[in-house]
């Protein structure tokens, strides 16, 4: 199976403090990080590390670091001839990472804004799968030839108003957000932390549990790692208690490292599930 990613490659910049320094003080970190990351991108690596081929569809500013970055990224088995150089601003995002594993963003769109659903339509009948990872839903466009169309809209979700997608991938703040719109959906991914995740299809609702985690280290690309996993699951097996499962146990193993890219690889989460699989309730 091979992926399409739709969205941001990102400078990722991430700082570990205890809290926020006030105005005119300075805080001591032992945790400055410069990572390629982007929704699109974790997503992207993700699938590779899971067994599945990707590919990256993004505008990015044309910067050294940025070459560098997609460098590493090229290296993890994603493929970036799809990724276009601009003479634009990077796309950055500083990410503050506190010591429970929560954090705060500051996002510099940059060149990613540019991407087009004319872009998008380019790639028709290449890929088994597309995902559109926090882009706005005037790029988003079904693929007739893709076997599975999926969309994570993010922050984006307020300018949805209709959505024509296989899987739409949403948090629960995010959920209610859309219960008055137009969605055509086969299944709504409602994505709850430490809740777990339910999906909702036409005839039945399945809540997976999440796994136990001792520490959470940086939640930064779990969810999009959750869109890999059960993407990748789903899309070989047609099975939603496994690909619950799947991205339940990938998500979480996620949280554990630091950086969106530092998802888990296919036998560690075969690892895991041998040992405990998460209890799914349907219903």
């Amino acid at each position: 199976m091979i992926h399409l990613a739709v969205g941001r490659f990102n400078i990722d910049i991430i700082v570990k403090l205890d809290s926020i320094p006030p105005i005119d003080s300075s805080h001591m970190t032992d945790v400055l990080e410069i990572m390629p990351g982007g929704a699109a991108t974790n997503y992207a690596v993700a699938v590779t590390k899971l067994g599945h081929s990707a590919k990256l569809l993004a505008k990015v500013g044309k910067n050294e670091v940025v070459r560098s970055l997609m460098e590493k990224v090229v290296e993890l088995g994603v493929g970036l001839e799809y990724v276009e150089e601009l003479n634009e601003k990077p796309s950055a995002t500083l990410i503050f990472l506190r010591n429970d594993g929560t954090l705060s963003m500051v996002r510099r769109l940059g060149a990613s804004i540019l991407l087009t659903r004319e872009d998008v339509k380019r790639c028709f009948g290449l890929f088994d799968v597309i995902h559109f990872a926090s882009v706005s839903p005037n790029v988003v466009v079904r693929d007739p030839y893709a076997k599975l169309v999926s969309y994570d809209p993010g922050p984006q979700v307020k300018n949805i108003e209709s959505i024509d997608v296989d899987i739409l991938y949403v948090n629960e703040k995010e959920y209610e957000m859309i219960e008055d719109k137009n969605i055509k959906a086969r299944f709504i991914v409602i994505k709850m932390g430490k809740k777990g995740a339910k999906i909702i299809t036409e005839t039945e609702e399945c809540t997976v549990e999440p796994i136990q985690l001792e520490k959470i280290v940086d939640t930064t690309g779990a969810g999009d790692t959750f869109d890999a996993a059960f993407n990748v699951t789903y899309s070989d097996e047609k099975d939603i208690i496994k690909s619950l499962q799947v991205a339940s146990v990938a998500s979480g193993l996620k949280v554990t490292r630091i950086g969106g890219i530092s998802s888990p690889t296919l036998e560690e989460v075969r690892e895991y599930l041998r040992k405990k699989k998460p209890n799914v309730i349907c219903k």
